[in-house]
């Protein structure tokens, strides 16, 4: 499902101004970070029309790579929830596969959106650190919800997902360096391996046990 987090350039023109620049900064940003990202390539990329900008963004590129983060955050998190999983390896190969296609689809290049702002992003910046840090926290949440829906204890199911999201983030910037997705499987395989080696669904509060 490449289309989760990326999305192929020129592919905005039925949608309107605003959603288009959004979509293209997420696209620009997760291939070449914020700084290096400027409103003339935004607008060529999208099409917009140049009056869009402070019309749309009054406060600047900020408050655009803000938006592109929330646009993301928000097709991660549904991309998540419209999985079933059945076992922990569901959830977390659910996650990994989004990023092996977004790896895939780039040859390498493109990264994620939330990351390449937090670097871009003096540690000062409270507002933006801010928003970086409760969008990581919410996809370890789901993480960690999900884990714990299909069997994984609480205590492992939080610090099993944050290392599937620290080690995907590491794994997109190796694949950046090979130009491959080779880092990416060899961290998923290990992320895998830090599953419980068996695990059952919870039996639900009334439920007959068998």
């Amino acid at each position: 499902m490449t289309s989760v987090i990326v999305e192929s350039r020129g592919k905005f023109v039925n949608t309107d101004s605003r959603e288009r620049m959004v979509r293209s900064a997420a696209s620009l940003i997760r291939t070449r970070g914020v700084n290096a990202t400027s409103f003339s390539e935004v607008l060529a990329d999208s099409g917009a029309p140049r009056g869009s900008i402070y019309h749309h963004f009054p406060e600047g590129k900020t408050q655009l790579a803000a938006d592109a983060i929330r646009w993301t955050s928000e097709r991660v998190l549904a991309h998540l929830r419209a999985g079933a999983p059945a076992t922990p390896s569901d959830v977390l190969k659910r996650f990994i596969d989004m990023w092996r296609k977004v790896v895939l689809t780039s040859r390498g290049t493109a990264g994620c959106v939330v990351a390449g702002v937090a670097i871009d992003t003096d540690a000062g910046d409270s507002g933006e650190i801010d928003l970086v840090r409760s969008t990581f926290r919410s996809w370890t949440g789901l993480l960690a919800e999900q884990l714990r829906a299909v069997g994984v204890p609480s205590e492992r199911a939080a610090p099993i997902a944050v290392a599937t999201l620290a080690g995907m983030e590491g794994a997109l910037i190796l694949c950046r360096a090979e130009g491959n997705a080779k880092p990416l499987d060899t961290v998923a395989e290990e992320l895998l391996r830090l599953l419980p080696p068996a695990t059952s669904r919870p039996v639900p509060s009334g439920a007959r046990r068998r």
